[in-house]
């Protein structure tokens, strides 16, 4: 499977989104992992094909025996019966997927001794012989049943593999945006620091011309050091961020120092696109999610071999057929004994049987059905169980994107409206018309909503991620290359 994410190129994080799913595909374990679970598949479907693979047979044997004779049958120049025998063998099995197994066959046998065999006679048979179950084991539709359960598990695993791959990226979105956040955080809280630094320089100048009392210079000083222990908690919270998505990204062997910083912006949801948020993703449309698509083929794959077992009779019932012809040549060495293959004797050899088998209990059989209808059962009740999840998970995200939206509205506001307080404050405690503690609350509140808007793009930036691909719509339609852009990591996806 090739996924193709853009025209970000190289080995290495430049900041960019794109960059940082390009780097998830190449190096995360779990894709990894996924992917040998797909060639897994391939070799079991393999393996089961290898069933109905014709098998063919050689061999050669050579023989010497001493046996000595009735007294009898003794005489001055022979008291034993001295032999060589060459043996030579080719044959060939071949299980059709109808159940019928045909082996055709040819054996060379070639005799010398002293006694019976002085011309040196080689005997050839050649038979095509045919088993045909009647009963159990017969037809394609139980032959075949493990080879077409292998091939829905394959499929079942490319959809797996699509589903984590998804799955991979959501998450290195989200991390990217937690670490662009964590970022814009930090830069927060400097200028925070720097408010404070020139709110006490102020207060400093005020109290030496006797403006202000001296006891107030000491809370600005306390502010000072509240905002710089936060400042250090935004770096370590950087810090966190940044190595989550390294992690993220599965390149967590290379320095993390030197990443650079996020160069890509959180995402706009232009007012008019948040009337699509309106309607519901149809219910219909969650069955072409990749982890209901696996899901779907495992069930297929478990009705197949439980009708298969529960079809196929509990008596054995086959018919045996074998049809050739018999040669002899004398006077031949070993290594020419196969010219009794041209010289047939007249007429056909043939045969005709049947074997019958009845399991008197039956266990075997019964319960391997009940098994099997175990199994198909259990995968069904998984894929509603799926089904229910996937439907509440995406009205959740729904809500979630909604919700995102209309709070970093709400928040813009608050940081417009709180800027304006903070100023009008800063002239009111100049005039005496304010006290330290009114501009202090202000400060922080200003910061706080800052701090806030920064964490509304957040939620809505993950909240766009996490309903692409909880609607299926983070990667391309089916097909070997899908494409990962960025308007498919950042925007809303179209209705069905």
């Amino acid at each position: 499977m090739f996924v193709a994410c853009g025209p970000a190129s190289g080995q290495q994080f430049n900041g960019r989104l794109m960059d940082a799913v390009r780097l998830t595909l190449l190096h995360e374990p779990q894709i990894g992992a996924a992917n040998r679970q797909l060639m897994l598949s391939e070799g079991q479907l393999q393996a089961t094909r290898g069933e109905f693979d014709t098998a063919l047979s050689t061999g050669v044997e050579l023989a010497q025996a001493r046996s000595p004779l009735l007294q009898a049958l003794q005489s001055p120049a022979a008291s034993q019966v001295d032999s060589n025998t060459a043996a030579y063998l080719l044959g060939a099995t071949t299980r059709l997927r109808s159940g019928v197994t045909v082996a055709p066959s040819i054996r060379i046998n070639r005799v010398r001794d002293n006694i019976s065999s002085l011309t040196s006679p080689a005997t050839s048979t050649v038979a095509l012989n045919f088993t045909v179950p009647l009963q159990k084991g017969s037809g394609a539709r139980f032959n075949t049943a493990a080879e077409r359960a292998a091939e829905q598990v394959l499929a079942s695993a490319d959809m797996n593999l699509r589903h984590t791959i998804a799955s991979r990226i959501s998450r290195s979105v989200n991390a990217y945006w937690d670490y662009l956040a964590a970022l814009q955080a930090l830069e927060i809280r400097r200028l925070s620091e720097n408010r404070s630094l020139l709110l006490l320089d102020d207060a400093r100048r005020l109290a030496k011309g006797d403006e202000i009392p001296q006891a107030d210079v000491l809370q600005y000083e306390a502010q000072v050091a509240r905002d710089r222990g936060l400042r250090i908690a935004a770096e370590q919270s950087l810090v966190e961020a940044r190595t989550t998505l390294v992690l993220a990204m599965g390149i967590a062997g290379q320095p993390e120092t030197s990443m650079p910083a996020p160069s890509d912006d959180f995402p706009e949801l232009p007012a008019v696109v948040m009337e699509t948020l309106s309607r519901p993703w149809p219910h219909s449309a969650l069955a072409a999610r990749f982890d209901v698509r696996a899901q779907q083929r495992r069930v297929d794959a478990a009705e197949i071999l439980y009708e298969a077992t529960r079809r196929d009779p509990v008596s054995q019932l086959d018919l045996t057929l074998s049809v050739g012809y018999s040669g002899l040549r004398e006077n031949r060495s070993a290594l020419a004994a196969w010219q009794a293959l041209n010289a047939p004797a007249a007429g056909l050899n043939a045969s005709i049987g049947m074997v019958y088998v009845l399991p008197v209990q039956g266990n075997a059989q019964a319960g391997l059905v009940r098994q099997r209808a175990a199994l198909a059962e259990q995968a069904r009740l998984e894929l509603d169980g799926l089904m229910q999840a996937a439907r509440a998970t995406v009205s959740v995200q729904r809500a979630s994107v909604s919700s995102a939206a209309l709070q970093l509205e709400q928040a813009r506001q608050q940081v417009r409206l709180q800027t304006q307080v903070f100023a009008d404050e800063r002239k009111k405690y100049r005039l005496g018309l304010a006290t330290v503690l009114d501009l202090l609350t202000a400060e922080a509140r200003l910061t706080a909503d800052e701090l806030g808007v920064i964490d509304a793009r957040r939620r809505l930036a993950q909240a766009l991620a996490s309903y692409r691909f909880e609607t299926a719509t983070l990667l391309g339609a089916d097909g070997d290359e899908q494409r990962i852009t960025m308007e498919s990591l950042t925007t809303l996806p179209e209705l069905p």
